[in-house]
């Protein structure tokens, strides 16, 4: 995370404008980032919450429709609801115990609770720095009216 300093008395209104509109896009990524971060969260709770519904003592035996595609189920039975295959990344799976699979995915919940807190720093910072550029333009903007009034306030004078 870069924080570069920009002296916002140095820039013209057209290069504030130009500021804010990156600090905005910025903000904009950030905010979608942060959404992926809780779309990945809760996927991994939904994970989570499988396994303890499945490893359930009830469960064993259960019939269950599997998917074969986005439409097609076959019926099926569990017959071992104690052992899962977990999805690793990059296409590895590996077999886990449903203790060790929900340890997997609660340490990736807190590993993505850690970048979003990260990330929500970052927008606090974006949100700072997009409201000091818009309060800066507003000055610019009341001065330079001030100034015209004055101006014509003088013209009409020396008339």
């Amino acid at each position: 995370m870069s924080t570069q300093r920009i002296d916002l008395t140095k820039l013209g209104p057209e290069q504030l404008a130009a500021v804010k509109q990156q600090i905005d896009q910025e903000f904009q990524h950030f905010n979608q980032s942060l959404q992926a971060l809780t779309l990945a969260k809760n996927k991994f709770q939904d994970c989570i919450d499988d396994i303890k519904s499945i490893s359930a003592p009830e469960n064993k035996q259960q019939q269950i429709m599997i998917p074969a595609s986005a439409s097609l189920y076959i019926p099926g039975k569990i017959t071992e609801n104690k052992k899962f295959i977990v999805d690793i990344g990059t296409g590895y799976y590996v077999e886990k115990t449903d203790k060790e699979a929900i340890s997997f995915y609660e340490q990736k919940i807190q590993k993505l609770n850690k970048e979003s807190v990260q990330i929500q720093n970052i927008i606090k910072e974006k949100t700072t720095a997009s409201l000091a550029i818009e309060a800066h333009i507003r000055q610019i903007a009341a001065s330079q009216h001030e100034e015209r009034v004055r101006q014509q306030s003088q013209q009409n004078d020396a008339k």
